[in-house]
């Protein structure tokens, strides 16, 4: 398995509780990535020989993966695209999880972009990957509603019950070959683009719902929304409406004493 996130580790846990522990665990070695979770209790935990990287795609990972002939490489929670090199290795492929319901979104920060969307439903697509980004045959989806008032971090949960419920299900039907495969289709497909932490300023000239789609799209586990004053920035990590038109209201009267 290759993956840097609780999302990935999740997964881990629910194959070796199903009794296909992974012979690897490729993880990242840096630790600032929105999501992550150290994966060094859970491999010991477990007896899953772990792999620290930057680059899951660098010679010596390739090399290992090589040499350990594995049916299947499981890919969950790596933003970065595995190469052709890495792809060829598995017999069965490589497989991971997207955390929408692709074609849609496919591309990066699944989880804000939901919200700030503001989107009715959502869902996980486990999918064969290629060399395009978030292309490859769907195995299968689970699909839930957004709540809304739906948070970063309420959404994440919820993808984390749809990974396991995914990789739970569809595992013994990879292994066996007769998983579905069924082609994307790409009059369909939508592009997310990636997003920074200076993404999340606030312009205090939005509309109130699009102010608080930001606030509950970006809170943690991401970077959080944020805004500067004469006295500092400051981010806000959870806000109901009513005290985010006040500050709105408080932002604009100042902003009018300003004006000549």
């Amino acid at each position: 398995m290759i993956g840097g996130v609780r999302l990935s580790n999740a997964c881990l846990r629910a194959l070796c509780e199903q009794g296909n522990r992974p012979a690897l665990m490729v993880s990242s070695s840096r630790t600032d990535a929105s999501g992550y979770e150290d994966p060094d209790p859970l491999c010991n935990t477990y007896g899953v020989p772990l792999v620290k990287t930057a680059d899951a795609n660098g010679p010596g990972v390739v090399t290992l993966i090589r040499h350990l002939k594995p049916d299947l490489v499981y890919v969950i929670g790596w933003s970065r695209v595995i190469g052709p090199e890495l792809l060829e290795i598995p017999r069965l492929g490589c497989v991971g999880i997207h955390p929408t319901l692709l074609p849609e979104g496919r591309g990066r920060a699944p989880i804000p972009w939901t919200i700030l969307k503001d989107l009715d439903w959502t869902g996980a697509t486990m999918f064969h990957l290629d060399e395009q980004v978030d292309h490859g045959d769907i195995v299968a989806q689970v699909s839930f509603p957004v709540a809304p008032r739906e948070t970063a971090l309420s959404l994440y949960r919820k993808h984390l019950a749809a990974h396991v419920e995914l990789v739970t299900r569809q595992t013994p039907l990879l292994l066996a070959g007769t998983a579905k495969r069924i082609p994307q289709d790409e009059s369909e497909a939508t592009y997310w683009p990636k997003r920074t932490p200076e993404d999340g300023e606030i312009d205090w000239t939005w509309p109130l719902g699009k102010i608080d789609r930001t606030v509950r799209a970006l809170t943690r586990p991401y970077p959080g929304a944020w805004f500067d004053t004469p006295q500092g920035q400051y981010a806000i990590w959870h806000a109901d409406l009513l005290w985010l038109s006040g500050l709105r209201r408080q932002f604009a009267s100042a902003e009018a004493a300003r004006t000549p």
